[in-house]
């Protein structure tokens, strides 16, 4: 690809409504130069805690990776133990364990391991609050990146530093099943009507969209769709972020009411583990999934290159997430796991599993030709044509995470849900979150 489409990518793509806050708008950095990934000390303090760190550590990691995103994880630290001369062990978890797992661990003074990879800008201002994690803004350098480190800053301290990006763009599919029966991407709400009941009919199908699950994600990424394709959707996210706007909006409602509409269509199927669910719309018996660019990674994708994706109509955004690495201050190896982060997001440490696919880099070194996968290639220009805004539960946090969960897995276990009880309660959750 040339010069001109790399600066699209690392700079037009990933816009947020509004300036970066604390709570999750993605700015981006400038796409040239030749600078390093390296950090400058930008935090303004060392943290140091007095080990050696460099060479001869052996650090423990802990992520919600696993299955074929662990094993293309496990090729990047063999990178860094290369580079940096240190062992690691990764340690995967389910977000749940993630979550409450170490939160527990750092209320009692004990680290859950080295690095955690942490998928939540809120958890991180909560626990940089709260005196669980060490500084590491010196490990990279802000210039090189698609983030805007005010995001994990706590008084003019970075708490984390970004790796894997996501994008949430829309519904996957599997070309040839849609070549197979003369299935054609959706340009409008009545297309997308249309395809819904023509999959519906198709022998071997169980029902047209996947519903994934766990703890109540991927499910909260679906409908964050249906909310960015009501009336100014982005902007009616990003408000809902930073506060300019309420659970109490008119559109919020429509967004759940035209997602029961389908329940009642019988188009959504029954909910099972989202890594679960990829094995059914591999067989095509669930043609259709709303997950994130991660999708190619998945084990279930036998041949990435069959996927086809498109937005749902009507989004004027999609949203995005990072995983970030984060140090605790309970480590005993702060210095090295803090030299470690500096290997993992450096050009050079994302490159090795942007190459494998099913990963969006931070780092804006990354080379275009790197995406060796046609669908990851095309994922920048999908997004340039609407506005990039942060996954909501994730900038928000708890108490809104939580419930917000909590209330779909009960919107799919019983569609008749009234809409205003669905409302009512994640609006309280949602002032609370605000408030604290």
């Amino acid at each position: 690809m040339s010069d001109d489409r790399s600066c699209t990518t690392r700079r037009s793509v990933l816009k947020t409504t509004g300036t970066a806050s604390v709570l999750g708008s993605v700015a981006l950095a400038g796409c040239s130069g030749n600078g390093g990934d390296g950090g400058d000390g930008s935090d303004g303090s060392d943290g140091s805690d007095g080990s050696d760190g460099g060479s001869g550590n052996s650090l423990e990691i802990t992520g919600v990776w696993s299955g074929g995103e662990q094993e293309s994880f496990s090729n990047v630290m063999s990178f860094v133990e290369e580079d940096t001369g240190m062992s690691m062990e990764y340690f995967p978890r389910d977000t749940d364990s993630l979550l409450t797992g170490t939160l527990m661990d750092y209320e009692s003074g004990v680290a859950s391991a080295d690095i955690v990879v942490m998928p939540s800008p809120a958890r991180i201002i909560s626990d940089a609050q709260n005196g669980h994690l060490a500084p590491v803004g010196d490990a990279w350098d802000a210039e090189n990146f698609a983030v805007d480190p005010s995001r994990v800053t706590v008084d003019g301290d970075v708490y984390a530093a970004p790796f894997k990006m996501d994008l949430k763009p829309g519904f996957w599919y599997r070309q040839s099943f849609f070549e197979e029966h003369g299935l054609s991407e959706p340009e409008s709400w009545d297309e997308f009507m249309t395809l819904l009941d023509d999959i519906a009919a198709i022998e071997g199908v169980d029902a047209p969209i996947a519903s994934g699950n766990g703890t109540g994600w991927p499910l909260s990424d679906i409908t964050e769709g249906f909310f960015m394709r009501q009336e100014d959707g982005a902007a009616l996210q990003q408000g809902l972020i930073d506060g300019d706007a309420s659970m109490t909006d008119d559109r919020v409602a429509a967004a759940f009411d035209e997602i029961k509409m389908l329940h009642d269509e019988g188009y959504f199927s029954q909910t099972r583990d989202f890594g679960v669910q990829y094995e059914y719309f591999w067989d095509n018996s669930l043609p259709l999934y709303f997950m994130g660019s991660f999708t190619p990674a998945q084990d279930a994708v036998q041949d990435p290159s069959d996927l086809g994706v498109f937005r749902l109509p009507g989004v004027d955004g999609i949203s995005s997430s990072v995983n970030w690495f984060t140090v605790p201050t309970y480590s005993d190896n702060v210095d090295a796991a803090r030299d470690a982060l500096s290997s993992f997001v450096s050009a050079e440490g994302q490159q090795v599993w942007v190459e494998e696919g099913g990963f969006i880099a931070s780092n804006t070194q990354v080379p275009d030709d790197a995406y060796d996968i046609e669908v990851m290639a095309n994922l920048p220009d999908l997004a340039a044509e609407v506005t990039v805004v942060p996954d909501l539960d994730d900038a928000l946090g708890n108490p809104f995470q939580e419930e917000f969960w909590s209330q779909l897995k009960g919107l799919w276990a019983s569609p008749d849900t009234p809409t205003e009880d669905i409302v009512g309660a994640l609006d309280d959750a949602h002032e609370s979150t605000l408030s604290n």
